[in-house]
């Protein structure tokens, strides 16, 4: 694989800074090669690979899809069983390690490492995308802007004429924001505490931009006559037992609380209302990649994005490759959207 673009998501800044490794469970992931949302051109192919050739444009998928399991079989490719050994070192096919560091074998990330210029990359971590398509654009739908996306419509169900609350507005959150704008929600409000990024959530579709979730709570109440709102999707950085409860308690009644970002490492206590989770007959749902297949998914968000409903390239800040330490910077700080490293080409 020659990789052309590649998406910076927190989740190769939890491994990175050591934010979500157990030191005793984790050891071999370092050294290791992050990236994995990604889209480049497939540059060789080995023996018995048929649904890719040399010159083919293609797209990552942190998900490897066999095709054949019951998830797969069913259209719930992001939870292949095939990916059971993503997380671990050595080739997805044969376990054999390709890729070193000084002579020691290097961790892939999703086992793709798209924070590169090459990779030996399984058949099915890839996925063909149209000559039309920008790769920074093919790279954002590889996880974030379809996780995001289908927080809101997928796995959240919004509805048109509903009233949608977003936690967190980075690359995700502002996905889930146009997923809701394009389902037809009256009402996103967008919770993020940084300026530039509820600025920018307002280009995308918020109606309404807060810094906390207290500070949403007025509104949503004036918004629903005290009910709650329809879908709380929440994607910040950190999803903390605060949030969760926060967010749980501004769901209104027989409506979904949508949990996408990530939270602290291992067992955390949650403080929970059950008896008013049981008596509004609420839902908290877990989100894996927008609950979405890789294979359906990404056509169709890319056609979404063809056709001017889905802006992903104002999502984007771009960086050479050479510039990824500034654009990890930057992305924690909270100054792009989503930062893009590119490869030339």
């Amino acid at each position: 694989m020659e990789w052309r673009a590649a998406g910076l998501c927190h989740s190769d800044e939890n491994l990175r800074s050591g934010e979500r490794v157990d030191p005793a469970r984790d050891p071999s992931l370092y050294p290791l090669l992050g990236g994995h949302e990604g889209a480049g051109v497939v540059a060789e192919v080995g023996a018995g690979v048929t649904t890719v050739r040399p010159g083919d444009r293609v797209a990552a998928s942190f998900s490897p899809v066999c095709g054949r399991c019951r998830y797969c079989a069913s259209g719930r490719g992001s939870l292949c069983n095939g990916n059971k050994d993503f997380m671990v070192r050595g080739q997805l096919v044969d376990g054999a390690h390709r890729h070193h560091l000084d002579g020691e074998p290097l961790f892939l990330m999703a086992k793709l490492g798209t924070f590169s210029e090459r990779a030996v990359v399984a058949e099915r971590s890839l996925l063909k995308i149209d000559d039309d398509v920008p790769f920074e654009a093919a790279a954002l739908i590889t996880c974030g802007a379809t996780t995001g996306w289908g927080s809101a419509v997928e796995r959240g169900e919004t509805r048109p004429g509903d009233v949608v609350v977003v936690v967190g507005c980075g690359g995700l959150g502002t996905s889930a924001v146009q997923g809701a704008r394009i389902a037809g929600a009256r009402e996103i409000i967008a919770v993020e505490p940084l300026s530039l990024r509820r600025d920018g959530a307002k280009r995308f579709g918020a109606t309404r931009t807060v810094s906390s979730i207290d500070e949403a709570r007025p509104i949503v109440a004036e918004l629903t006559d005290g009910q709650g709102a329809d879908r709380v999707i929440l994607t910040p950085t950190v999803v903390t037992p605060e949030i969760l409860h926060d967010g749980l308690d501004i769901t209104g009644k027989d409506s979904i609380l949508v949990v996408t970002g990530m939270g602290p490492l291992g067992e955390v206590p949650v403080p929970l209302d059950i008896a008013g989770l049981v008596l509004f007959n609420k839902q908290i749902r877990g989100c894996l990649f927008g609950s979405m297949d890789p294979r359906t998914a990404v056509p169709r968000l890319l056609a979404l994005y063809k056709s001017g409903l889905l802006d992903l390239d104002g999502m984007i800040t771009r960086y050479p490759l050479s510039e990824i330490n500034t654009a990890l910077a930057d992305q924690n700080a909270g100054r792009n959207v989503r930062g893009v490293v590119t490869m030339g080409g």
